[in-house]
């Protein structure tokens, strides 16, 4: 008779553990969507940052930044280069570039 009792025991109790084992369930499918769709946003900026090098290739920004830059007065340039505006500048121009593409594309 206790085998029995036993028996029906061990299913309520599996009845009863259900909602765990759904609340687990929906966590670990949750944190694999996020973790899957960050994979996702990752590869989409890479490919992003690749169009928009394509696209400063084609426009020759580069080279039009730097002649210009070669046109201001030395000491002025001697200053601006010593405080990495170029550098800072081409940083601004490559993120708001990407994000154009990111926009447009996606």
């Amino acid at each position: 008779m206790e085998f029995i009792a036993d028996f029906f025991d061990a299913i309520w109790a599996f009845f009863g553990s259900i909602p765990a084992m759904i609340d687990d369930f929906m966590v670990k499918a949750g944190a694999w969507f996020v973790i899957a769709a960050t994979k996702a946003k990752i590869a989409f900026i890479g490919y992003s940052w690749a169009v928009a090098q394509e696209i400063l290739n084609q426009l020759n920004l580069s080279n039009t930044i730097e002649s210009y830059w070669q046109r201001l007065d030395g000491t002025f340039l001697g200053v601006v280069t010593y405080l990495k505006i170029p550098e800072a500048l081409n940083m601004i121009i490559n993120a708001r570039l990407t994000r154009y593409v990111m926009e447009v594309i996606g």
